[in-house]
């Protein structure tokens, strides 16, 4: 059985946006394929931003970071979905994620010092909504802020291959957002 781990990245808990529905289609779509997953929504976790090196190199207190620990490690396959904000992912879910990699946590060492991601034979979706056209995010800005989030944090910690899906436009064709929402239910019931 595969264990699947979808974090809602969108920093409002009001579960009546857009990725709230995406994220809880996508439990459902991997339920159906007989699944087993966890779900955290960032949006409702209360948690203080790192301020000092100290900070990030000891380990969480705080239980809801420890249970995130947990379903990383658990999890076989993780999604995480967010809107695009300024280029890239929200500020709460970047601290979110700084929280979850303290104390070396996405980080190991090889035997010659260099960096080794903890998180090997993982595999994740990113899946991004956003105001302007996907493809005008992809060619006129490059996606970095995405590519950015998956290579520095995902990738770092070991984590491949990680795939990405953009969703461009919202607000501008509100007709689409079921196609969407059943789009991401399918990739749920193929865990891809």
């Amino acid at each position: 059985m595969k264990h699947v781990l979808v974090l809602n990245g969108h920093p409002d808990p009001d579960s009546g946006t857009l990725t709230h529905a995406l994220a809880r289609a996508y439990q459902q779509g991997a339920e159906e394929a007989g699944c087993m997953v966890r779900h955290i929504d960032v949006g409702g976790i209360d948690f203080p931003l790192l301020r000092k090196a100290e900070e990030f190199g000891t380990e969480p207190s705080q239980e809801a970071i420890v249970h995130a620990q947990d379903a990383f490690l658990t999890a076989d396959h993780i999604v995480i979905l967010y809107p695009l904000w300024l280029g890239g992912p929200p500020a709460m879910l970047k601290g979110y994620m700084e929280q979850v990699a303290r104390a070396n946590f996405f980080l190991g060492k090889t035997g010659r010092g260099f960096p080794s991601g903890r998180l090997k034979g993982r595999s994740a979706r990113i899946i991004v909504t956003m105001g302007m056209p996907a493809l005008v995010y992809r060619l006129w800005y490059g996606a970095h802020g995405v590519k950015a989030f998956n290579r520095s944090i995902l990738n770092l910690a070991g984590i491949r291959p990680v795939r990405t899906t953009l969703f461009g436009g919202i607000g501008m064709k509100p007709d689409r957002c079921a196609a969407m929402i059943e789009k991401v239910r399918e990739l749920g019931r193929h865990v891809a």
